[in-house]
């Protein structure tokens, strides 16, 4: 599964688009691209920014992470394709969240949200009820 509005580029890092070109649509969990299309689609307005290493941005491991990564963990939900960090440029990352968390009914893949940060993590875990925790 392809994203509608997000390029591959744009949701892993710059060495696996090298590597693996279209092909890396494969490493990411269908779901999360699902919710990835869903809320850009509740927040319309400017960007919603995942990696923006295409455009000579900085963010390049905010989507699937590797060994190489500063910030891989063995067991994070980015490792598996199944998480994603967004900032959007005409919204807050606590509008979204608290929009997310108010209308889960929208969101039923969302499996972990994390609070208290300056952007969005949004994850897809497989769990009965969404965890919501704190870095």
């Amino acid at each position: 599964m392809k994203s509608q509005l997000f390029k591959i580029e744009e949701l892993v890092p710059k060495e696996v688009y090298q590597t693996r070109g279209d092909k890396a649509w494969e490493l990411l969990d269908p779901n999360m691209i699902k919710v990835l299309d869903r809320i850009k689609k509740k927040f319309p307005k400017g960007s919603m920014t995942v990696n923006n290493w295409l455009w000579n941005g900085n963010r390049n491991w905010s989507g699937l992470r590797t060994p190489e990564s500063p910030y891989y963990s063995k067991y994070s939900q980015h490792s598996f394709g199944r998480a994603f960090d967004a900032v959007f440029s005409k919204y807050t990352a606590e509008e979204v969240r608290q929009y997310i968390i108010d209308n889960l009914e929208e969101f039923p893949e969302v499996g972990g949200i994390e609070l208290g940060i300056s952007w969005l993590h949004i994850d897809v875990r497989n769990v009965e009820q969404v965890k919501m925790f704190y870095p």
